[in-house]
């Protein structure tokens, strides 16, 4: 088996070993190798590999296909859904994040009705369809007969699982730049690793700019210090938002080895997790 399958590149920073490939994304794509010192690997390797390879379909397979080239990674299939899907997470992060109810399918209204009243927040349990609108915030019942009838022939949700949560209004920065998007709020993702913070930055790096500042700071890292240390997961990606309300809420959660740098300095990233993984021995 060719490890080539999986990435472009395979390299060791110090004792950090990395599995890479260019998505063409430029919030998630990073050069390390004209920003480390970078060790070329052709065979397996002893230190536990991270992945930068964008979204990894098959979690378990590219694990299993390591483990049979003597490898291991450091995140290991549990985890990685521990973080990257809503039902793993909500019930550790349930008290701080709107109440959400996960469906094998979108059900028939009435019984949605039973938990929910509209307006409604509807996602993949896994992630949504680039934020699109009209699938996300449904506001009646005949946006969401509408949605029943579309979810099934969208290539990224008709997969999934259903995430329907109560929908709570964000301090919004943005509604009219991106009409057909769910509006640009107040939200930012902070990157963790083994419990503490290694960088952060605005979630939403289209439309206008904006930053957190000072004497939100602290407010903020109390709740993500909460939920990163509820979760015990090595890596995680954590997106808090403050609602309309004035009150900082988690968002979502993500593995980190699949998440843009959206807004946070990469570079600020990436030495602090680099220099945080040069001490793991596991």
């Amino acid at each position: 088996m060719d490890i080539r399958t999986i990435s472009d590149d395979f390299f060791t920073i110090g004792n950090v070993a990395i599995l890479n490939r260019k998505t063409g994304n430029d919030v998630y794509d990073f050069d390390f190798r004209n920003n480390y010192e970078c060790k070329s690997v052709v065979s397996e390797i002893g230190s536990p590999a991270v992945l930068h390879i964008g979204a990894v379909e098959n979690y378990a397979e590219v694990e299993r296909i390591l483990e049979s080239l003597g490898m291991k990674l450091l995140i290991r299939e549990a985890e990685h859904l521990l973080c990257s899907t809503i039902e793993k997470w909500y019930p550790a992060l349930k008290e701080k994040t709107p109440f959400t109810i996960i469906y094998d399918e979108l059900p028939p209204v009435e019984d949605l009705l039973k938990d929910f009243s509209f307006p409604v927040f509807i996602k993949g349990n896994r992630q949504t369809n680039r934020h699109k609108k009209s699938q996300c915030i449904i506001e009646d019942a005949d946006q969401y007969d509408a949605l029943r009838n579309e979810w099934g022939r969208d290539r990224i949700l008709s997969w999934q699982k259903v995430a329907v949560r109560e929908y709570i209004p964000l301090q919004v920065i943005d509604k009219d730049s991106f009409p057909d998007m769910v509006p640009i709020s107040y939200e930012f993702r902070f990157f963790y690793f083994e419990g503490k913070c290694m960088a952060y930055g605005p979630y939403w790096y289209m439309g206008g700019n904006y930053s957190l500042p000072d004497n939100e700071l602290q407010d903020v890292l109390k709740l993500t210090d909460w939920a990163a240390q509820r979760l015990g997961a090595i890596f995680p990606a954590i997106d808090v938002a403050k609602t309309a309300s004035g009150e900082w809420i988690i968002i979502e959660v993500n593995d980190a080895q699949e998440s843009g740098f959206v807004g946070a300095n990469p570079l600020v990233l990436w030495n602090s997790t680099i220099n945080a993984m040069q001490e793991i021995r596991r």
